[in-house]
């Protein structure tokens, strides 16, 4: 009787432990500090120092403007769109990071930072960036902004109206995938390119070395089934930046579809190009190795 006692006992403190550790490490606790931007940019961070904010500031607010220059949106969002801002939640560091995200956010912690839509045609919807410090910078800052810009302004409809397989939190879009060709190329690529402009060594050191992807493969690009981070975001960066580059008429009727939420069409669009613009994409991206030597 003494030892079940003792193990009661035990079990009601340990319990009450995790408590009082849930309640400390609430999202308000661990990202106490809290600055915005601008009427679109907020960013909620665990230890950013003044000076790192001010530098994200800047680099969003650039973002955001080239966003709307290349696209001529005109501030404009796609139909029942509500996500007015995005809110960067950045911990202070990969350790934090895998500690808090999955219990605040309801992903999993095994990336470089997530952007989380949300559902933004309900009014009040919130749309996220989770991250952590790295090298003294918010990590991955840059490309996920970019997925924000590009579903409010180009791509209608939440994460999982988009095309691709993903099941994975915190959206757990339902299966089976849709057909291809999918939509990553597009989102992962522009987020590439447009972050990181006509700066991307390891996309250009891909081209003749090793697996080489024509343009019309890469648009059956996926998360789970023809993916892997080269194809997914390399691939997908030199695909989005050849079409803006040398087919941007192209580009701007592609998202004429997608800005309606009209996929189907968008697919029989990208099916129709079929493999015409193969040979072509080739010999672009031989050009652009040789400029890059």
């Amino acid at each position: 009787m003494k030892t079940q006692f003792s193990i009661t006992a035990l079990a009601f403190v340990s319990l009450t432990s995790i408590d009082a550790q849930a309640q400390q490490n609430s999202i308000e606790d661990v990202l106490s500090q809290n600055h915005a931007c601008s009427d679109t940019i907020v960013i909620r961070s665990q230890a950013l120092t003044k000076a790192q904010i001010n530098a994200a500031c800047k680099l969003l607010q650039t973002q955001e403007a080239n966003f709307h220059q290349l696209f001529g949106t005109l501030n404009k969002p796609v139909a029942n769109d509500n996500n007015h801002s995005m809110r960067a939640n950045v911990y202070h560091s990969r350790e934090d990071y895998v500690e808090h995200v999955t219990n605040h956010f309801d992903v999993p912690s095994d990336n470089g930072g997530m952007y989380l839509e949300g559902l933004p045609w309900k009014e009040g919807n919130q749309a996220e960036f989770v991250a952590y410090e790295k090298k003294g910078q918010v990590w991955n800052l840059a490309h996920e902004y970019v997925h924000y810009l590009d579903g409010r302004f180009n791509l209608y409809g939440d994460f999982c109206l988009s095309l691709h397989d993903s099941h994975s939190g915190p959206e757990y879009c339902p299966k089976p995938a849709p057909l291809y060709p999918h939509t990553v190329w597009w989102s992962e690529g522009i987020a590439e390119y447009i972050s990181a402009g006509d700066n991307n060594p390891k996309a250009i050191a891909l081209i003749g070395n090793g697996t080489q992807y024509p343009l019309s493969e890469i648009f059956n690009t996926s998360y789970e089934h023809n993916g892997g981070t080269d194809r997914v975001y390399r691939w997908g960066y030199l695909a989005v930046r050849f079409l803006i580059e040398q087919h941007k008429d192209k580009v701007d009727t592609m998202l004429g579809f997608t800005r309606t939420g009209d996929y189907p069409r968008y697919q029989a669009l990208l099916t129709s190009w079929g493999t015409s613009m193969d040979a072509e994409f080739d010999a672009w991206l031989k050009q652009l190795k040789a400029n890059n030597k």
